[in-house]
């Protein structure tokens, strides 16, 4: 088992981040800035594969985890290869497909290499390799990820953290953006407490510090606040909108 997913099942407070800019500049900044965790998404930026040999490897240099957060599952074998840590799953409803995409043959669906960065370009033999476990965190965003949730909690081994997202799930509902919906909040809370009850780890996106510090006391280990880009942007504009207020 990987560091993180020790990490992560221990429930070791976990600050994360979401990376979605390859710029090796940008990567840095983030990784040196103190966060636990830096999430690279494939899902919902222009990342390939590539990118993420550059994203692990400088995380790597500064001590800091990272996971590729993925849409689907088909691609999880060369995500894996690149070096990063493990993966993010969104959306998940089926645990036992999650875990046959992690689990190399004749457990799993995973193709074995050791030819690439991950195994050491071939330096790690094809028998330590295979042994080695990633970590794992599953995304519920859904109405049926929610009512499939009690289900999936009880199918072992599981995640190592299952992580809650707002946003998508607002939108599954039906109230985009809005999280305070009485709808959301109780599909929000619902699931929290199911994971808690479970005694699994519980992760979650936050907007900001002071959401993140709210989740913290709610029992939440892992949380992700914002992401590379959208901290850029809110810092910058913050500073720009304090000097128009000077003229």
């Amino acid at each position: 088992m990987t560091a993180l997913a020790q990490r992560l099942r221990a429930g070791e407070p976990l600050l994360a981040t979401f990376v979605k800019s390859a710029d090796p500049a940008v990567v840095e900044a983030v990784a040196a800035a103190g966060f636990d965790v830096l999430i690279a998404d494939v899902e919902h930026a222009p990342l390939e594969a590539r990118d993420l040999h550059v994203i692990a490897a400088i995380s790597a240099l500064h001590g800091v985890a990272t996971l590729a957060r993925i849409g689907e599952l088909g691609d999880v074998t060369r995500i894996l290869e690149s070096g990063v840590d493990g993966i993010q799953v969104g959306d998940v409803s089926d645990v036992a497909a999650l875990r046959r995409a992690v689990r190399f043959r004749p457990d799993g669906t995973r193709g074995a290499a050791t030819s690439h960065r991950a195994a050491g370009f071939g330096r790690v033999a094809v028998r330590e390799w295979v042994a080695r476990e990633v970590a794992v965190v599953a995304q519920v965003e859904s109405a049926a990820g929610i009512a499939a949730l009690p289900a999936m909690l009880a199918d072992a081994p599981g995640p190592d953290a299952w992580f809650v997202g707002p946003v998508d799930l607002s939108c599954d509902l039906g109230h985009p953006g809005e999280l305070d919906h009485p709808d959301v909040r109780g599909a929000i809370d619902a699931a929290v407490e199911a994971i808690g009850s479970a005694g699994r780890t519980l992760g979650i996106f936050a907007a900001d510090e002071r959401a993140a510090a709210a989740w913290r006391a709610r029992g939440a280990t892992y949380v992700a606040v914002g992401s590379d880009v959208t901290l850029l942007s809110q810092r910058a504009g913050a500073v720009a909108g304090a000097w128009k207020e000077t003229r």
